[in-house]
């Protein structure tokens, strides 16, 4: 009965204890006097008594990425689910860079604490100092006396006794976790007093109040196993509207969408500090058009509310940019008192100006502990670029890539512009015109030697400090001094977007806008509109876009330039071959690729639709489901008027010979200015080429290129083909009859159609096709009798005949042989031809091309096919890839560029 009585007193005392706490806690915030700054962000008193507190997001994992991804969450709900009753010992480690919210997010977690809506399984939340911590000769309990001097001695030992009912807050233990002190001095002792870092360690490692929860905040991760790191990451696109709302009542999606553009960098858009500074600036109706701009209007405001004459500021900003590169160059996130004595700062340190660019630890600015930092890195890059434009000191302007960080060249780039320096000079004078060309002198040379190059990392740092540097004559003079290599800019994010559309713009034209492997968001397609209206070519071969994308894109290029667009490969599938094909049929574009798109019979009319409406000349339909059905939708929604279609690609379209008829009578209508048609890996067997032969010997047709590769041809189409071939109405030039099982017949009625004066075809490929050695003695006298125009012949994998390159090795020797470009490739060749071969070749007045790939040829074949390109100067290619060479002769071959091995 005593033993309960105690409990019930016990817990009574504790009750009362905590009550008088939570009132504490409630008063320190209502009768707070710290105040907002431009840059320090909004008091934690004006937060939450304004209910100004937005929510942040944040991931425990350390490789979260700074984009908005699948691996945000809710910073309150992991320190909930963290911090849940029935855990102990628990400590967490809140990590984000200065201005990301850790402060405010656990001030917000106390003042809820305190109106018992969250944590109420803790009996008491306990502030600890962590610079009280860290002194020399205090014990934990005599720290934590003295930081909540409303608790008695006896309250508090009380307390201690239970301590899986505490959760400990340490804020900013920046600088104080290096250098951790060995395990055997560590103490656990409430009472006991220590030095240094001792009793942090020991609450971390849990020898000091084991049971107790702690809540920690670092700009750093802690690597211990007994804290877990919860990564802050700010404010999510939704969580940065929701944040611009509670200071704009009106056009918060216009001004949030210009200060996105203005930041150019995507850290900084989740920056709840930078937010703030932002929606300052937004509420005094001075929306930045760009991050130097936006400093440089803060910048000013501060030294105007300050009094501070122009002559003083230039003193003040040269201090404390030397005080920045002193920081930036050892790598330091705080400084010391005789850091800013030597860095030229000692007369503002009993003046508020300096602590609106500095954020002192301490309370007494004349202690030789004190420490200080920059409110921001982000402040810390500016007043580094600043420094390099006022500073009188002796400088090497080749050294400025090698000594600054990106940011900071983003910062120098953007005050090289009169435009966005123009209130900084009104406070602080006129930069250095000196520093300024030189300035511009070096980004010249960058752009230079990076444009031409294929690293996309180096274009994307190039085409920002551009951007920042918004003079469109600097940008026209940097492009126009180097050749722009049309990389891919796959991977881009929306400061790239912005940048290479105002990039371009500036140029008023790009040659090949190339976007291959991309993933675009409706809103980087947006942010990309510019360019995409003044490119010539697109790329976005095997990109992810959706239908938003494409409608997106399609409008831009209703109204550009863009005479090339290849789609290939990107899964557009019928709906978003309909949105483009409504978009593009008043744009220039002549070109269009959409192989392999998933495209199906139901998009053919609106294909339709887009030839008979644009001037469109090529179009790739290739590998696409298109079937039978779909090509006659195709050709039957044309009518009868011409479109001004001149290459049409149907191969691997799952066609068969029913599409001949409809293509056939297209070709003289619609179709008629039709120059070349791809039907290559469609099944056409049978005899359903002798409509498409007569139409080639009717006089309506123009086509000049027909491909049936791998079409399981036989000899029985040959006959009407080699009819065509003989025509004088006939217009083929090129033929390409590969992978067909021509056989001897068919290939012989073919040849002799060669013959004919009025064959007009100069390129023949029978590739694969089972060619026997009459075929080749057929061949050699087809190339030998003086009427052939045939200039291009491939004959290669028919091994068979290997005996009856004999016959071509005569005819090359004939003065009537017109043959530019032979292909032999696979045909079992050995180094026993090889002199026979050369004697042919040096005998003919017209071969440049010799494709020997694949053969059996050997290093003795060498020494005699470098003589033959030496005797042979019109030679300009022997391909010898893929033989039995040994790299012994490859440094022989290798002297002679028209020699491929």
């Amino acid at each position: 009965l005593e033993a309960t009585n105690f409990l019930h007193l016990f817990c009574f005392f504790l009750s009362e204890v905590q009550k008088l706490h939570k009132e504490k806690l409630r008063n320190d915030v209502l009768n707070s006097v710290q105040r907002s700054s431009l840059l320090g962000g909004q008091s934690a008193k004006e937060v939450i008594l304004g209910n100004r507190y937005t929510a942040l997001s944040a991931s425990l994992s350390e490789e979260a990425s700074l984009v908005e991804d699948g691996t945000w969450e809710a910073l309150e709900v992991l320190l909930t689910e963290a911090f849940a009753a029935g855990h102990e010992s628990l400590r967490v480690m809140l990590c984000g860079g200065a201005g990301m919210g850790k402060t405010i997010a656990v001030e917000k977690l106390i003042w809820d604490w305190a109106a018992g809506s969250c944590l109420q399984h803790y009996t008491l939340l306990l502030r600890v100092c962590v610079q009280a911590l860290c002194m020399p000769g205090d014990s934990l309990q005599g720290v934590l006396l003295s930081t909540h001097a409303h608790l008695s001695a006896e309250a508090l030992t009380l307390a201690l006794q239970t301590p899986h009912k505490l959760l400990l807050v340490l804020d900013e233990l920046d600088g104080f976790l290096l250098d951790p002190p060995p395990s055997d001095v560590l103490v656990c002792d409430l009472q006991q007093p220590a030095g240094g870092a001792v009793l942090l360690h020991s609450l971390l490692q849990g020898s000091l109040l084991p049971g107790a929860s702690l809540l920690l905040t670092s700009r750093e991760p802690v690597i211990l196993e007994t804290v877990q790191n919860i990564y802050i990451l700010g404010f999510s696109h939704a969580q940065r509207r929701a944040y611009f709302r509670g200071f704009l009542e009106v056009g918060v999606e216009e001004v949030l969408d210009r200060c996105e553009r203005a930041v150019g960098v995507a850290e900084l858009w989740a920056c709840p500090a930078f937010c703030w500074t932002l929606c300052q600036q937004a509420q005094q109706e001075c929306v930045p058009d760009t991050l130097s701009e936006l400093l440089c209007m803060v910048t000013h405001t501060l030294l105007q509310e300050h009094g501070v004459d122009m002559q003083t500021a230039r003193e003040l900003l040269a201090g404390l940019g030397k005080l920045a590169n002193h920081c930036t160059h050892l790598d330091l996130l705080c400084c010391t008192r005789s850091d800013l004595i030597t860095c030229g700062l000692e007369p503002f340190l009993t003046s508020p100006i300096l602590f609106a660019f500095l954020h002192m630890v301490g309370c007494d600015v004349t202690s030789p502990d004190g420490t200080f930092s920059f409110l921001s890195p982000v402040l810390r890059e500016f007043l580094q670029a600043v420094s390099f434009y006022v500073s009188q000191s002796e400088y090497d302007g080749g050294g400025i890539l090698e000594e600054y960080q990106d940011l900071c060249l983003v910062f120098l780039a953007g005050l090289s512009d009169p435009v966005q320096r123009k209130l900084l000079e009104t406070s602080a004078g006129p930069l250095g015109s000196d520093r300024l060309s030189e300035f511009h002198r070096w980004l010249m040379g960058l752009a230079a030697q990076v444009l031409p190059g294929y690293g996309k990392r180096e274009h994307w740092r190039v085409l920002r400090l551009l951007h920042h540097a918004h003079s469109p004559a600097l940008i026209r003079e940097s492009v126009a001094s180097s050749t722009w290599r049309a990389i891919s800019y796959s991977g881009l994010q929306g400061p790239d977007c912005a940048a290479l559309a105002f990039v371009v713009s500036c140029l008023g034209e790009m040659e090949h806008l190339n976007l291959y492997m991309s993933a675009l968001t409706e809103e980087q397609a947006q942010k990309i509109t510019p360019a995409v209206q003044l490119a010539k070519s697109i790329s976005l071969s095997q990109s992810r876009v959706s239908v938003g994308v494409i409608t997106q894109f399609g409008r831009a290029m209703s109204e550009g330039h863009v005479n090339q667009l290849d789609l290939s490969y990107c899964t557009l599938g019928d709906e978003g071959a309909q949105s483009l094909c409504t978009s593009l049929q008043l744009s220039r574009l002549h070109t269009l690729t959409l192989r392999s798109c998933a495209l199906t019979p139901v998009c053919s009319e609106a294909l339709s639709k887009l030839l008979c409406g644009s001037k469109l000349r090529e179009l790739d339909l290739g590998g696409n489901e298109l079937q039978d059905q779909g090509v006659s939708r195709l050709l039957s929604a044309l009518g009868p008027s011409v479109c001004a279609l001149q290459e049409l690609r149907l191969d691997r379209c799952a066609l068969s010979g029913a599409c001949v008829a409809p293509l056939s009578s297209a070709m003289c209508a619609a179709l008629s200015v039709l120059r070349m048609l791809d039907l290559s890996w469609n099944s056409l067997a049978g005899d359903s080429l002798e409509l498409l032969s007569q139409t080639l010997q009717s006089g309506c047709c123009c086509l000049t290129t027909l491909r049936l590769f791998d079409c399981e041809l036989t000899d029985s189409c040959c006959s009407s083909l080699a009819a065509a071939l003989q025509s004088e109405k006939c217009c083929l030039v090129e033929l390409d009859l590969s992978v067909n099982e021509l056989h001897q017949s068919g290939a012989i009625l073919i040849c002799d159609a060669l013959k004919a004066p009025s064959c007009s075809l100069e390129k023949l490929c029978m590739v694969r096709c089972e060619l026997s050695d009459e075929v080749f003695s057929a061949l050699g006298s087809v190339l030998g009798s003086g009427v052939s125009r045939l200039k291009h012949l491939a004959i290669g994998l028919n091994p068979a005949a290997s005996a009856g390159v004999k016959h071509i090795w005569k005819a090359l020797k004939h003065t009537h042989c017109r043959l530019q470009h032979l292909d032999l490739e696979m045909m079992e060749l050995t180094d026993t031809c090889v002199d026979e071969l050369c004697e042919a070749i040096t005998a003919n007045n017209s071969l440049t091309t010799l494709i020997l790939k694949n053969n059996s040829l050997t290093d003795a074949s060498v020494p005699r096919m470098i003589k033959l390109i030496q005797d042979h100067p019109i030679m300009n290619e022997l391909n010898l890839q893929y033989n039995d060479f040994c790299e012994d002769v490859f440094d022989l071959m290798e002297r002679f560029p028209a020699i491929k091995y």
